[in-house]
């Protein structure tokens, strides 16, 4: 029993030991076989096409208006009057309220009497300087009249009138005469009429008329070829004799005046009025720039101090946003460039706008840096206020008509962007990309043997052995390639 048991064990053993060797021997080419079966790819492709590329740079901020001012009283007092209502146009220098001047103190009703004074002062000094100026002005009128009566002198040497005038008369007296001669002959022809008849009416009317255009061109070549006539001489002579007379006047005048009054004196003066009317104008509020009345905190009858607000005022003739870009994206924003706006507060609607400024320094934030940029709006609407939170997308590339790639199918291999292509729909071979623009999905193909139509794998694996990179890739020979991941 013992033997047979013994002979049972060897069996079992020697049988384990076959297992064994079967398992090392085939094993490996068992998994090898299971592993490349479980491998195979399903390629997801795209077609290389030429398409439209557009790359933004997002960011967001908050809108405001060209220019805000807050405009607080200066002085204490009761307001008398407020002009203007909460969303008003108003324009610069406008006068917006006005304190009873009743209520202010004494220093200010005291300044309302030293601007008077002033202005009587200043218009006292002034008045020498007026004198001095109408002097002056005419000096100058004297000198000018002397000159022209000169020239007038001058002229009286000479024909009276130009070569070109003399020949335009010459003219005129050829035809006024052609006209008296048709007149005469039609006249002769009809001169045994009666004197009643409307043909030898006519032809009389006609022979005066002529006769006297005739007459008046003769008179009129004799004058512009003669020479002016003693009196016209003797004219020009008085008139040049009287400018004369009349300069000496201005100059004398002129003497008497020219100092005019004391500098300082009309400086110290001018200086009281500018005082006097600043003083005064602290009753009242004026607009700093043409704007619309967005805040208004007085009325009518309330007892206000030096620095209480009374109204804010924004130009909301053109809306900004203000955006904050990061350090990595801001050499991509230009001036110029345009943008798209939208905001919550107005959903379902897009507006537009374009680079206006770009800060040169930037903010460190938590660490990060951003630069402002300001979108100017150019379109808006009654429904964005200032204050509005803005999410922008500026247009940094726009480029219509080119070759792209997807981003997902760029690899790198060798220190070289690629993207791998499918050939005869199961080898996936690289083709090497030199790359321009690109946005969030896709990239420019500025250099590439790639061609409109390829197959572009979007899911390349990690390594393929497709036998060489092929036809338009980068280098042959065989064996498996191995493809780096993003």
């Amino acid at each position: 029993m013992k033997k047979i048991l013994n002979k049972k064990t060897l069996i079992i053993v020697g049988v384990l030991v076959i297992l064994a060797v079967a398992a090392y021997l085939f094993l490996p080419q068992l998994l090898a076989s299971s592993s490349s079966s479980q491998t195979t790819t399903t390629y997801q492709t795209q077609p290389a096409a030429l398409g439209d590329l557009v790359a933004v740079v997002g960011a967001s901020g908050n809108v405001r208006t060209s220019q805000s001012a807050v405009l607080n009283w200066q002085i204490s007092g009761q307001v008398a009057i407020i002009n203007v209502a909460k969303g008003d146009l108003v324009t610069k220098d406008q006068v917006l309220t006005e304190l009873d001047m009743t209520s202010v103190s004494s220093s200010i009703i005291n300044a309302q009497v030293d601007l008077q004074a002033a202005k009587d002062s200043l218009n006292s000094l002034l008045n020498s300087g007026t004198a001095r100026a109408n002097a002056q002005l005419a000096l100058a009128t004297a000198e000018q009249a002397v000159v022209t009566a000169q020239k007038a002198r001058q002229s009286k040497l000479f024909q009276r009138a130009s070569q070109q005038t003399i020949d335009i008369s010459q003219a005129n007296l050829i035809v006024a005469q052609d006209a008296l001669d048709k007149a005469e002959t039609m006249y002769s022809q009809n001169s045994t009429r009666s004197r009643q008849d409307t043909v030898y009416a006519n032809a009389l009317s006609e022979l005066a008329t002529a006769q006297q255009s005739a007459t008046k061109a003769q008179y009129n070549l004799a004058y512009v070829q003669g020479l002016p006539s003693p009196l016209d001489i003797a004219t020009a002579d008085a008139n040049l004799a009287l400018a004369k007379a009349q300069l000496l006047d201005a100059e004398t005048a002129w003497n008497r005046v020219k100092d005019g009054p004391n500098e300082s004196d009309v400086i110290a003066v001018q200086a009281k009025v500018t005082v006097a009317q600043a003083t005064l104008d602290q009753v009242r509020i004026k607009a700093p720039f043409d704007g619309t009345i967005t805040q208004i905190n007085s009325k009518p009858g309330d007892l206000v101090s030096a620095g209480t607000q009374a109204f804010q005022i924004d130009d909301m003739s053109t809306l900004y946003v203000d955006v904050s870009v990061s350090e990595i994206d801001i050499n991509r924003v230009q001036l110029g460039q345009t943008a798209t706006l939208s905001f919550d507060a107005v959903p379902g609607k897009e507006f537009n706008g374009v680079v206006s400024d770009i800060a040169t320094t930037g903010v460190i934030t938590s660490g990060a840096v951003n630069y402002t940029v300001t979108l100017q709006m150019t379109d808006s609407s009654p429904e964005i206020k200032p204050g509005m939170t803005a999410a922008a997308n500026i247009t940094t590339v726009q480029l219509t008509g080119v070759l792209t790639v997807p981003n997902q199918a760029i690899r790198t291999v060798s220190g070289n962007q690629v993207v791998y292509v499918l050939r005869n729909n199961t080898n996936a071979r690289p083709v090497e990309v030199v790359l321009g623009a690109s946005n969030d999905t896709d990239s420019e193909v500025l250099q590439s043997n790639l061609q409109v139509g390829d197959l572009i794998i979007l899911n390349p694996p990690d390594s393929t052995t497709g036998g060489g990179f092929g036809p338009g890739g980068m280098g042959g020979g065989g064996g498996g390639i191995r493809i780096p991941g993003d």
